[in-house]
């Protein structure tokens, strides 16, 4: 101790001078023992107490001669030196865990903690298996009653007290703070070890990590019920329902016996009738409180079912558009659909079941005590290891119910991924290829299914042999009290009918111990996604009365939160003024539609600011921001609903003239008007049921519509064809009075901007009209000069296909006429001269 001691001390003087002593070569167990050596004392003090208690009850006192009888005489049936030896040895086991925390505490303390679950089988067995359980029934059987003795009661008392002190004793074991150790040794040591001597300790992360797994599943139950408040009256009113149902259940039972009584034992005909009577009106009403039990209950699970589902969806649809960057829709998907519903289904299908099995569990134990309390005690033998059967179980099927839900998930982004892009599929042929790729997937979810089926098989058996296993005992047992005059036949009857409640009941808590656990194991993903914050708030406030639209980028740099490594912007400034139509062009990748994505609020900048009429976009409230800023994507998105509404999307109250007004302005009134249902026309699921020329000015009304003071266009044309970009460029220019950003790689497209803004490797390298930019040669003059270069390809190549054409067809021509010129001398052979002379002329005009 005086080593440690010192080298505490010159650790924390310096922890780099032990480091360097040679000598101190070997590792140490880090100092600060104090704490530990307190809870080392009093848990020896309590052990050491807990032996002199059982030895000095085992004796009746200090008696060493009863000591050496019992060791000499044993006999199961009036000794309890078997008891004693039980508890010396947990004694033992106690003390053999005590002196290992000064020896080795980091290797200990997480042994200790390991165990805990195991170790605490051993007391609970002691107690009600091999000692002072059994010895109670052995010696009631005995004719000189030992249990009205003093000593007995001592004995039994002591014995309970010491398994509940050893639990204890393990438990504040367990408590205790451990420290990594130290290698002192100038090769070894680590920063990492310095930083855990001057207080700054790493910790074990993986017992961190399971201690909170552990803490998270208890409180998602009481999280996931909390969630019902709101239906508490229901709550109330089916739980009322359900004690009446369960206290007309449990008297069922005991007047069976009495009818079996009245038949059999007594042959009377007022006894059996008034508990025929009796049993008839508890049944008529345990069916009416059941009835209306069951109803309420699953009144108060679709009402939890849809305040879950719109508590995910609205959680979703506020988080910032960097969290759909790295989550996919298919898990979302899920999570919205088949978790909501497992949790709601299984905490008001549980909820039901342990009420129900914890009210008839107790009053059939009252019943039972009342009937026979050998045989109840005798019957509450398997409950310990029913508790540890259905605890081990639990922990494993939580971890299966989470890993099929996952595996559920990633199937379903399968199958949403494909049916979104089935004519992406189909023009592949790929459809076996994707049905067997789903197919593996459900593949994987089959196994895991298979494993939830044997383990749910492996605990039916086991517990329902151990059920079985009892009622033969019981039966035994009972004959023998019945032979014996210490019970009846009738309330051996209702004590067997108690036993197989009490095993339903029993059962019916194991399961809902599991059933808990599949609903906690749903329920991580679906609180994760309600309770999580957006990384972007949209808490602005400012909404003036007029927006100039004047831009602004300040020094922005940036990188998408998915990619934080890679920059898109570096130090981006440029300004737009209100009215100023201006182009961003550069190569793809450089960042001009991420400069969009900032304008829209989608993302935050890393640096620097966005500013719109001098104001931060923060700054604005964000429903005024996006009815200012109005975006055409590239490939915008139309919804499943007529083009009316597509249009007026997220207005209300708007009129149909202000839909055609905006419609005219964006060149899509007339394809409008000559589609079968005109505005009423649907659109279908993303607009399939339109081209895409017809899409982007669907788009661009509905950006219009808002009349925005920055209308942001982002390769509004770049997938069009000729005829569909000279109308959707006709619509854009058609834009007065509103401050408009072009994102465009064609040059018909930008040409017209009053100013081009060259972007390239996220900075901004040129700006200025086309003719002045052209005229520098630089980025901007080279991507034109591409551009005009592949179009004088395509002419090249149409014209040297022409000409091929016009030979061809020349060399067609000659050859009819060379062939009309023969059959001409062929028909005018023979003739005189004149008439040859009028063949030449003829062949001539030919």
């Amino acid at each position: 101790m005086e080593v440690t001691h010192v080298t505490e001390i010159l650790l924390r003087s310096d922890p780099l001078l032990l480091l360097s002593s040679e000598s101190a070569n070997k590792r140490c167990p880090l100092p600060s023992m104090a704490g530990k050596g307190k809870t080392v004392t009093v848990v020896m003090l309590l052990t050491l107490a807990d032996l002199a208690a059982n030895t000095v009850f085992y004796m009746n006192g200090v008696d060493i001669y009863k000591f050496m009888y019992g060791v000499n005489f044993f006999n199961i049936f009036t000794s309890m030196f078997d008891t004693w030896v039980l508890g010396v040895l947990r004694v033992c086991v106690m003390f053999g865990a005590v002196l290992s925390v000064p020896c080795n505490a980091r290797d200990a303390v997480p042994r200790i903690k390991l165990t805990q679950s195991w170790v605490s089988i051993y007391p609970a067995a002691v107690f009600a298996y091999t000692s002072t359980v059994t010895k109670l029934l052995l010696y009631s059987e005995k004719e000189d009653n030992i249990l009205h003795k003093q000593w007995f009661w001592a004995q039994f008392g002591g014995s309970l007290v010491g398994c509940v002190m050893f639990y204890l004793n393990w438990s504040l074991l367990t408590k205790i703070k451990t420290q990594a150790h130290l290698s002192v040794n100038k090769e070894e040591g680590t920063e990492e070890e310095i930083k855990s001597l001057v207080g700054d300790e790493p910790k074990d992360k993986k017992t961190k990590r399971k201690k909170e797994k552990d803490e998270d599943g208890k409180s998602a139950v009481l999280k996931l019920m909390s969630y019902s408040k709101p239906d508490i009256l229901y709550l109330l009113t089916a739980t009322a329902f359900l004690f009446g149902a369960a206290v007309s259940d449990i008297f069922e039972p005991f007047y069976t016996g009495q009818v079996i009584d009245g038949i059999a034992i007594e042959k009377s005909q007022e006894k059996f009738t008034r508990a025929i009577v009796i049993m008839t009106l508890l049944s008529i009403a345990s069916s009416v409180c059941a009835g209306l039990r069951g109803g309420l209950f699953s009144v108060c699970m679709s009402r939890l079912n849809i305040r879950l589902r719109n508590l995910l969806f609205k959680s979703v649809t506020q988080q910032e558009i960097g969290f759909f960057d790295s989550v996919k829709t298919g898990d979302i998907t899920s999570r919205l659909t088949s978790d909501t519903s497992t949790m709601s289904d299984m905490l008001s299908l549980n909820l039901n079941v342990f009420l129900r099995s914890f009210v008839r569990g107790a009053g059939t134990l009252v019943f039972m005590f009342k009937l026979s309390w050998q045989l109840t005690i005798f019957t509450l033998v398997i409950v310990p290891v029913v508790a540890g059967v259905s605890k081990v179980y639990g922990k494993y099927f939580k971890k299966l119910s989470k890993a099929v839900q996952d595996s559920l998930a990633k199937a379903n982004e399968v199958a949403e991924e494909v049916i979104a892009s089935l004519r992406t599929v189909r023009s592949f042929a790929h459809e076996s290829g994707e049905c067997s790729r789903y197919r593996q997937m459900l593949k994987s979810t089959y196994k895991l299914y298979v494993k939830q089926a044997i383990a749910y098989g492996g605990y039916s058996m086991t517990t329902r042999t151990l059920e079985l296993t009892m009622t033969v005992l019981t039966l035994y047992y009972g004959g023998h009290l019945v032979i014996t005059d210490r019970l009846t036949g009738g309330n051996l009857v209702s004590f067997i009918l108690y036993q197989a409640e009490l095993g339903d009941a029993i059962e019916a808590m194991g399961t809902v111990y599991t059933g808990l656990m599949q609903a906690v194991g749903a329920s991580e993903k679906v609180f994760e996604y309600i309770d999580r914050k957006p990384e972007i708030q949209n808490h602005g406030l400012l909404a003036p009365d007029k927006l100039e639209g004047h831009i602004e980028f300040k020094d922005v740099s940036f990188a998408y939160p998915a990619r934080k490594d890679i920059p898109v912007l570096k130090d981006v400034s440029f300004k737009v003024s209100p009215g100023e139509v201006v182009a961003l062009v550069g190569p793809s990748g450089s960042g001009k539609s991420t400069c969009v994505n900032l304008l829209e609020h989608f993302y935050e900048t890393m640096s620097g600011q966005v500013l719109l009429d001098g104001n931060s976009i923060k700054a604005y409230d964000h429903k005024f921001l996006h009815r200012m800023i109005a975006l055409v994507g590239q490939e915008p998105v139309l919804f499943a609903r007529s083009i009316k509404d597509n249009i007026s999307y997220a207005l209300d109250n708007c009129s149909l003239e202000e839909v055609q007004h905006v419609a005219r302005q964006a060149n899509a009134h007339q394809f409008i008007t000559e589609l079968p249902e005109g505005y009423e026309t649907e659109a279908g699921e993303k607009g399939m049921q339109l081209s895409g020329g017809q899409k982007q000015r669907v788009a661009i009304a509905r950006a219009l519509i808002r009349r925005p003071a920055v209308l942001l266009l982002d390769e509004a044309t770049s997938a069009l064809d000729s005829e569909s970009e000279h109308l959707v460029q006709q619509a854009i220019n058609n834009l007065h009075g509103h401050t408009v950003i072009v994102v465009a790689h064609r040059l018909s497209t930008v040409e017209k901007a009053d100013r081009i803004i060259v972007i390239d490797k996220g900075r901004v390298v040129e700006q200025g009209r086309h003719k002045e930019l052209m005229q520098r040669d630089g980025l901007y003059a080279k991507l034109v000069q591409r551009q005009l270069l592949g179009l004088d390809n395509k002419e090249d190549d149409s014209k040297a296909e022409n000409d091929e054409i016009d030979k061809t067809a020349n060399s067609q021509a000659y050859g009819s006429i060379k062939g009309s010129r023969a059959r001409l001398k062929s028909s005018l052979s023979g003739s005189d001269s004149d008439s040859d002379s009028s063949g030449s002329d003829l062949e001539i005009k030919v």
